[in-house]
């Protein structure tokens, strides 16, 4: 039997790739890989994670999770989705979210939404080194600031990510984006998102239109 901290076993006896399996626990690929080579911790919340996604399909299953996790934390814009059972943690939303390949857009519009109504509930030091470990610090730094959070742990974090700032370019969480969209994005992204080097369309309006 498959130990449940050992990441490789507990993806080949599941029958997963390593994108499907990173989908699952919320990570990227490449920190996937990682952490079966055993070149960064196991953290609780993965070993959790491990146990409690074993089974599932990630095509059928993460976008609906998501869905009815923003429902339960009163999204408007999903309030009429069946919330999950339990109140996720907003802060590991984001991230779950941030690392996936390719998410529902409806799902990333609500991104700012959730940094906005909740930031002060932020372990916001974890967040960033959670993101650069996973290389989603262009990500979260765009989200953050068109979230337009003023505590000082959340500009500080901010600080953290522009230090940070990779030079590769990124999307939003659309990373099978095809190349003429990719044309037009790159020509039409507002500044901010030229800045954080991602690909998108989302605007700081965008997060009051389910308020």
């Amino acid at each position: 039997m498959a130990h449940p901290a050992d990441p490789l076993r507990w993806r080949k006896r599941n029958g997963l790739t390593q994108v499907d399996a990173a989908s699952l626990l919320g990570v990227s690929q490449p920190y996937l890989s990682l952490l079966e080579k055993g070149a960064r911790p196991l953290t609780l919340e993965l070993r959790n994670r491990m146990k409690t996604s074993a089974g599932m399909d990630p095509r059928k299953s993460s976008d609906d999770l998501f869905r009815a996790q923003l429902s339960a934390l009163a999204y408007p814009g999903f309030a009429h989705v069946p919330r999950c059972r339990s109140r996720p943690r907003p802060d590991t939303l984001l991230l779950t979210v941030l690392a996936r390949p390719d998410a529902d857009a409806r799902v990333v519009e609500a991104l700012p939404w959730l940094v906005a109504t909740f930031h002060r509930q932020f372990d916001f030091g974890s967040l960033v080194r959670q993101a650069k470990l996973q290389n989603l610090q262009n990500r979260l730094g765009f989200v953050l600031q068109l979230a337009a959070i003023d505590t000082p742990n959340g500009l500080l974090a901010i600080r953290e990510l522009e230090r940070a700032r990779l030079l590769r370019e990124d999307t939003l969480c659309w990373d099978s984006m095809p190349a003429a969209t990719r044309a037009w994005m790159r020509a039409n992204r507002t500044h901010s998102a030229e800045h954080w080097n991602v690909l998108t369309r989302l605007r700081a309006e965008d997060i009051h239109h389910a308020a």
